[in-house]
């Protein structure tokens, strides 16, 4: 196994589930309403977080096709700068995740090589926040522990 295979199984797992929850499982079937539910004000709904990962995630696959990011004043990544309604949040992250896929696999040896250190933090970061949704989701009653993690 490769580089490039390695992030590609990666970037597979934090999108569908494998042998952990991943993000789109963590957040399927889900309401708007349940989304943006947050167990405190020190906290960030589950909205708010998949927000956040439509931000980094679109920024570095920009930076990965080469696309110049636009400028951003506001550092609030997890606003919901386009306004999107939760279904349309959910469309946007499955189409980047998809993406990613897609351009790591049609990279070259060299291309995954430079970016192995951003391709690894960028997986971790996506992982460690489906964390956070599920154990919001665990304490918002709206997790089936028989879809993972049941304990």
């Amino acid at each position: 196994m490769n580089v490039k295979d390695i992030f590609l199984v990666q970037l597979n797992a934090c999108h569908e589930n494998t042998w952990f929850v991943a993000l789109l499982n963590s957040i399927d079937g889900l309401t708007e309403e349940q989304a943006s539910w947050k167990p405190s004000e020190m906290t960030n709904s589950i909205f708010e977080i998949v927000n956040h990962l439509i931000f980094y995630n679109q920024q570095y696959l920009n930076r990965f096709k080469e696309i110049p990011n636009k400028e951003d004043v506001d550092n609030n990544t997890f606003r919901n700068k386009e306004e999107l309604n939760w279904e349309d949040t959910v469309k946007c992250i499955n189409s980047i995740m998809s993406e990613w896929k897609n351009v790591v696999e049609e990279a070259n040896a060299n291309k995954i090589d430079k970016w192995a250190p951003e391709l690894a933090h960028l997986t971790n970061h996506i992982t460690y926040h489906t964390g956070q949704i599920l154990y919001i989701r665990k304490l918002q009653g709206t997790w089936n522990p028989k879809h993972g993690v049941e304990g």
